[in-house]
Parts: structure tokens; C-alpha cells; sequence
């Protein structure tokens, strides 16, 4: 039901960064990720229900507002989901986009090439895509006003659009951090006397990977140093924002392949710091924090805000059971790359064809531009076929060549390259064919570089993937 008191805001958590807020005349819902699965590779943690989501949104929304382009805040397939209202029943409305307001982060550039997500996703395009008819892009900064209530927005420290955003109404002030890193401006804001005030922060709990420990299936080095970062980085937020609450978020997933390969090493490699570590370093520093998770419902009201009976008791959740699931192991064996092993799909077509395209394909890219600057980008790329022979390869972007290396994983034979790349055959067939996202193909591949970052984060790639999206939607 919609919240009909106007000094209550109402906020519902739908899982990692998603959260409906409910200020009493909009219904508010940010980073949309609806479904269990983001992709092959990552999936909600705590779960997330397909009833919790079709009871949340059952009123449907008013504004959905997208803090960046990264497929787990900017998720094409939830996006879908709010459209056609397959799922969501949303006043039975069979078009609920014609009257939804989408808020998201603009800037004078495009996104550059990121490591996580779909590196050039384009939030407009995406959105007319979908079919939502009043777009209202932001530079962080902006402040938009609703009905009853107004948005402040704060730039983060990255080299794309992004924003937090702060919920403001005559008695209520929740600010929504996603998963930015802290700017400056955004510091300097709350120094200032006439600093907003500030109820309930969702702060990131932002976990530093371990360098090389996924791509290139090295083993941890120096897990305090990368912990400590993290540390660093959620006290500097802290002592930032100076909120009556506290609320560690953003880091509601976790490793789960869908292949017989067993994946949950990385569950226990990859997390530095989680949010119940997050919770017991705010009780260190005398500041008054919470977990939530899927389904559970925070209420701020007159400066004070409580967990309520919502959809999912208060007390539903053992967050301590939770968080140990991902929690680091520095003892955690990293298994090496086997190509034979970690694959996707089947091989159709000759290795020296698909490379061809590969290097084709990263014309104009970011990668390309910068081996004409220096005269080099040499890359090694070793693909294990179906028939179970290895070979290696030296893709030249310069010259726009192939030469075949020899037998054995391009490790072998990086001499004289700037870098080097192993994957199957058919994994890279995959990708070439939009058969398999790039962010979902983490663990079925091996690099030191960006190669295939730079290929497959092409906007051609993302746009092909929602047009899939949108093929097998209308097919539904």
C-alpha cells in the first residue's frame, strides 16, 4: 500500500542497491535489480524473491532513479520488468513507463571504459528503448523537485556519470550513496553550516578486490593492506556524513556460476570488508548503524528511524550467517585457469577466424587508440578449442595481423607483448555472438589486460544485449 502520512518516509530494500522510498506522495525507486540472477555469474545475497518483488511494487512507482550505468544499478532485464508488468501487477496498467519520471547522472563525456559492468551503457538510450517517455537527465549537483519532496544530487570521484542522491521532505532526509566514492564537493557539502540535514545514510560498503585474484588467478597478496582500504574508505564516508543512522549497503551479492564449475572461492577472496564488519566498525566509532535486507521495511519519521513490519519481519535475517558466507579467507586456495574447464557453449567457428574479428572489433576502441600512441598493444591470446588442442596467438592492433605462436597457453609465449589473454574457443564465440555478457563471463577467462574489456564493453556489444532483451520479451 502507499504511504499516505506525510511526515513518514517509508523505505523497502529490494537487495543490494535497490531501495523503494516512499515519501507519503512518490513512490521512489532507485537502481533497480529485480531478479535473483543479475547474470551467469553474480546473484543476490541475501535472495531475492520474485513474490517479495511483485508485493513491493505492486503500487508501481513513480520515478525510478538510476545512480549510474553499471548493469547492477542500470539493469536492462528489471528495466523491462517495470514496463510491460509481466510480473508486477502495477495498477494493472499495461504500460507503466509511459508514466514514469527516470532520473539519472549526464555529463559533458560518455562513460569511459570501466572494468565492472557494461563499461558504455547509455542510460537515455536504454530508457527510450524500454519505451519510457519522460527521461530527466541530471549533472550531479542538481537538485530535483517532486510533488512532495526534492532531490539533491552529489557527484562521485569516478571518471563516468554517477550520483548519490539525498530524499529531502519537510520531515524526513535519507540520502541514497549507491555505490559512489566520495567527492570532495559531496564533503565539503556537509562541512558547511548550512549543511543538509541528514536522518539515514546508505552508505557503500565498498569491497576492494584483491588485484589479479579473478583475472589473472593470482593468489592473495597482502589482505590486510586491501582491507584496510576498504576500511579507509567507508570511515572516510562516516566521518563525512554525519547521519543520525548508518546503513552499510550496497553489497547484497555474491559469486554463484551457473556451470558445474564451483565458483565460491572467489566468494572468499574478493571481499575485503562486509557489511556486518561495516556494522561492528561503526560501533567502534560510537555511531548508530543497521542491516537490512531483502524485503524489510526502514521507517524515518520526526528524526528517527526503526526497522517495522514490512514484508519481511525485522528480525528475519542472521546477518552474521549472511556476511560469513563472502567473508575473506586469506587461506582460500585461488585455483588456476583451465580453459578446458572453464568454457562456455560449443565451438562452431576456426580460431584464426574469430581473432580476425576480435581485432577488427577493437578498432576505434579505447585500447586501439592508445597502441597507435605508443606504437604497440601487442597482445597474446591463447584459445583452447573443442577438438582439445591450445594454440597461441600475437594480435598486432597496429598492423591489423594474426600470426600463430605455437602450442600452449599464452603465458608461454608473451615475449616481446604487452600483454597476454587465455580463454576456450567457444567462450569467445559466445561473446562475438552476444550470446554471453561480458560481465557475466568473469571465471571463464584469463588476462592481464584490457583486450577484451575494450571489445566487449563497446557500446555495439551493450545494445545488442538489450535488443536481445527486448526480442525475448515481446516473445513472452
Amino acid at each position: 500500500m502507499r504511504v499516505r502520512d506525510g511526515r513518514l518516509m517509508r523505505l523497502t530494500s529490494l537487495g543490494h542497491a535497490a531501495v523503494l522510498v516512499e515519501t507519503g506522495t512518490e513512490r521512489i525507486l532507485f537502481d533497480p535489480w529485480l531478479t535473483q540472477r543479475l547474470d551467469r555469474f553474480w546473484e543476490h545475497h541475501p535472495p531475492l524473491r520474485d513474490d517479495l518483488v511483485r508485493r513491493v511494487l505492486d503500487d508501481g512507482v513513480d520515478y525510478v532513479v538510476l545512480s549510474h550505468h553499471h548493469f547492477d544499478h542500470h539493469h536492462f532485464p528489471s528495466l523491462g520488468r517495470l514496463v510491460d508488468g509481466a510480473d508486477v501487477d502495477f495498477d494493472d496498467s499495461p504500460r507503466q513507463s509511459a508514466g514514469v519520471t527516470c532520473v539519472y547522472p549526464a555529463g559533458p563525456v560518455p562513460p569511459t571504459l570501466t572494468a565492472s559492468g557494461l563499461g558504455h551503457q547509455a542510460i537515455s538510450w536504454t530508457l527510450r528503448r524500454f519505451g519510457f517517455e519522460r527521461l530527466h537527465p541530471v549533472t550531479p549537483g542538481d537538485t530535483v523537485t517532486l510533488g512532495g519532496a526534492t532531490l539533491r544530487t552529489f557527484p562521485s570521484a569516478v571518471s563516468f556519470p554517477e550520483m548519490s542522491v539525498l530524499v529531502e521532505t519537510a520531515d524526513a532526509a535519507v540520502m541514497v550513496c549507491g555505490d559512489a566514492l566520495l567527492h570532495e564537493a559531496t564533503v565539503e557539502a556537509f562541512r558547511r553550516e548550512d549543511a543538509p540535514r541528514l536522518d539515514v545514510v546508505l552508505v557503500p560498503t565498498h569491497s576492494i578486490s584483491p588485484p589479479g585474484v579473478l583475472t589473472e588467478r593470482r593468489a592473495l597478496t597482502d589482505p590486510q593492506g586491501v582491507r584496510a582500504r576498504a576500511v579507509a574508505n567507508f570511515d572516510r564516508y562516516v566521518d563525512s556524513l554525519p547521519a543520525r543512522l548508518t546503513v552499510p549497503s550496497s553489497f547484497g551479492w555474491r559469486v554463484s556460476g551457473d556451470t558445474d564449475r564451483d565458483y565460491d572461492w572467489c566468494n572468499r577472496t574478493m571481499f575485503p570488508f562486509t557489511p556486518a564488519e561495516a556494522l561492528e566498525r561503526l560501533a567502534e566509532r560510537g555511531r548508530d548503524g543497521l542491516l537490512w535486507g531483502p524485503g524489510q521495511v526502514l521507517s524515518v519519521a520526526d528524526g528517527q528511524a526503526a526497522l517495522v513490519d514490512g514484508p519481511v519481519a525485522p528480525d528475519a535475517y542472521d546477518f552474521d550467517e549472511v556476511y560469513a558466507a563472502v567473508r575473506l579467507d586469506p587461506d582460500t586456495p585461488v585455483p588456476p585457469f583451465d580453459a578446458s574447464l572453464d568454457r562456455y557453449g560449443k565451438q562452431s567457428r576456426p580460431a584464426e577466424e574469430m581473432l580476425r574479428e576480435l581485432l577488427d572489433l577493437l578498432v576505434a576502441t579505447d585500447y586501439w587508440y592508445r597502441a597507435l600512441d605508443d606504437g604497440a598493444g601487442r597482445h597474446v591470446v591463447s584459445l583452447y578449442e573443442d577438438t582439445g588442442d591450445e594454440t597461441s596467438y600475437l594480435l598486432d592492433p597496429v598492423s591489423g595481423r594474426v600470426t600463430a605462436l605455437g602450442p600452449g597457453p599464452a603465458r608461454d609465449h608473451v615475449a616481446g607483448a604487452e600483454g597476454w589473454t587465455e580463454t576456450a574457443a567457444s567462450t569467445l564465440e559466445a561473446l562475438l555472438g552476444a550470446d554471453l555478457l561480458f560481465g557475466s563471463s568473469f571465471g571463464l577467462w584469463a588476462s592481464d589486460g584490457v583486450l577484451l574489456s575494450a571489445v566487449f564493453h563497446h557500446p555495439s556489444f551493450y545494445t545488442r544485449h538489450v535488443e536481445r532483451e527486448l526480442r525475448e520479451a515481446s516473445r513472452a
